[in-house]
């Protein structure tokens, strides 16, 4: 039985298959993007200089448009922008893999009215703190396992960037699952 009009199937015991498929496969992409990210971390130092002297190439004209021309700049950037760009992605697949464990039927967080209740259930609060979890102990598992690898080395300003980044992303999730609620009110 549709409910609706979405593609979620009830199975008769109050259960929404389809929401379920929904959650799993976004812990599956969660699992897939650190795997992605700490991939990265066992490349040794001469190929991720050379990853990051790649892509300086193709970036080269709009750096010297912005009056970079240092190529230890450019360097830096593109590989602190990386780190970056990589836990984003992490902080918004973790968000909405919360959002479709919690159900997006469950608004609590961010409601639609002007009024502003922060009310979770025990369960969202777990599923809250999961993600606060991951997103604060796999940059020190990816700094770690810098460590053994050959060219590669800790350091404790990655960590605050990829912090920053899964910050942001979880930010932006957790705004567009409110500008979502908003809409379907």
């Amino acid at each position: 039985m549709q409910e609706g009009g979405g593609n979620h199937i009830n199975n008769g015991e109050g259960q929404h298959t389809g929401r379920k498929g929904h959650a799993a496969l976004w812990l599956v992409l969660v699992v897939v993007w650190l795997a992605f990210i700490w991939g990265h971390s066992l490349v040794p130092g001469a190929a991720s200089r050379g990853e990051s002297s790649r892509v300086m190439v193709v970036l080269r004209p709009v750096f010297q448009a912005a009056g970079v021309t240092s190529t230890h700049t450019m360097t830096f950037v593109i590989r602190k922008t990386a780190h970056f760009l990589e836990y984003l992605v992490l902080g918004l697949v973790c968000g909405k893999a919360r959002t479709e464990l919690m159900g997006q039927g469950r608004r609590s967080c961010f409601p639609a009215s002007k009024a502003r209740t922060w009310q979770m259930s025990s369960g969202e609060l777990r599923l809250v703190l999961l993600t606060v979890v991951v997103g604060c102990v796999a940059p020190v598992v990816d700094e770690t396992i810098q460590v053994f690898v050959p060219g590669r080395s800790r350091q404790l300003r990655d960590v605050i960037i990829d912090l920053c980044g899964v910050l942001v992303g979880t930010v932006i999730a957790a705004a567009l699952r409110g500008a979502r609620a908003g809409r379907d009110s």
